[in-house]
């Protein structure tokens, strides 16, 4: 057995031991006052609330580790960022394709798009080059949840910046756009490939 093995069932094996002791704790201090305690055999909400806990502390762990190394704010979140998206691919079919979206807009973009212009994406681009249009979120660039939610609603948070030229800065990679904008590339979550607008011939080709 390697060291790399032996050292992941040891963490297994701590990580067993404190998730029933945070388990106990809950069931001992926290879950015989709350209302919900004669369900709790059937809903195993101790046993979820002890798993976020656990898995929480463990993130906490890895970016105070992180931090400590002196990795800056910015190298951290693309970091962070990364493993997400590695994470998210782990439990997908790996497919040989590069996704392509459009999006509708509802509202003017200025001074590049107006509403009902069909927008062209190219999804999480690998690069980018001076006098690409792409899309900024405007909140958390992290965060895989507010999508989700923008998406119901029908609302896109995005900006569309033109990009001016790649810089590095350590070990990430920046675009730097108009108004002095500086963003790591992994934030970007798309680069425009086309605007078409309602007199374009293609335009009743993307809308049904």
């Amino acid at each position: 057995m390697g060291k790399l093995t032996e050292t992941m069932n040891e963490f297994s094996s701590i990580s067993s031991e404190y998730y029933q002791k945070i388990q106990e704790i809950l069931r001992d201090e926290y879950c015989w006052k709350c209302p919900m305690r004669s369900t709790s055999s059937k809903t195993n909400c101790r046993e979820i609330d002890a798993w976020i806990r656990l898995t929480g502390a463990f993130e906490n762990g890895i970016r105070s580790s992180i931090i400590s190394e002196g990795i800056s704010s910015d190298d951290l979140e693309v970091t962070t960022r990364r493993y997400l998206s590695k994470l998210l691919k782990k439990h997908q079919r790996p497919l040989n394709y590069e996704k392509t979206v459009v999006l509708k807009l509802k509202d003017d973009i200025e001074p590049y798009a107006r509403k009902d212009d069909l927008l062209l994406v190219k999804e999480n681009p690998g690069s980018v080059k001076a006098d690409d249009l792409v899309l900024w979120p405007q909140i958390c660039p992290v965060s895989f949840y507010w999508f989700s939610k923008t998406k119901i609603t029908g609302i896109i948070p995005f900006k569309i910046l033109k990009v001016e030229k790649i810089v590095y800065k350590g070990r990430t990679k920046f675009i730097e756009g108009e108004e002095n904008q500086t963003i790591p590339l992994e934030y970007l979550n798309g680069k425009i490939i086309k605007i078409i607008d309602k007199n374009d011939f293609q335009y009743g080709e993307f809308v049904l």
